[in-house]
């Protein structure tokens, strides 16, 4: 009987071992078809990391090519105005210093005038003094006509 369990179990374990080969072989055609599932992701995962990637580096070229374009806007507008202000500087002090000489021009003209006010008024003062004494001259002139 010894043989005979043992010629029937010999071909038992052999078949209980092919069905864990076969059960064994296919888990790992499962986790294997798995993985490679997860690989195909992944690798579109990264092709689309990858896109956005290159989007964003291209948005920073943008913007920094903007941002050297505006910088550079505005370091000649800061020379513009750098300059019209020393221009509107320059323009002040001459504005300054031409009425400053018509402050002296006008204070001239002010003085020449009273002096022509008092010269008018020397002059008529003189013309009366002469008319006076015109008229007193020939008041004098007068009696002696008579007399002669």
């Amino acid at each position: 009987m010894a043989s005979n369990i043992s010629s029937l179990l010999v071909p038992f374990l052999l078949t209980v071992g092919c069905v864990a080969l076969v059960m064994n072989i296919w888990n790992a055609k499962k986790v294997n078809k798995s993985l490679a599932e997860n690989v195909e992701k992944a690798q579109a995962d990264l092709m689309v990391a990858m896109d956005t990637s290159q989007y964003c580096s291209k948005q920073l070229e943008m913007k920094s090519a903007d941002m050297t374009a505006k910088d550079q806007q505005l370091a000649s507008l800061t020379g513009n105005v750098n300059s019209l202000t020393n221009e509107k500087n320059n323009i002040q002090e001459q504005l300054n210093q031409l009425q400053q000489q018509l402050d002296q021009v006008n204070g001239d003209k002010n003085a020449l005038e009273a002096e022509n006010v008092q010269l008018a008024n020397d002059l008529k003062a003189a013309k009366t003094a002469a008319e006076a004494q015109q008229v007193k001259a020939s008041k004098e002139e007068a009696p002696k006509k008579e007399e002669a």
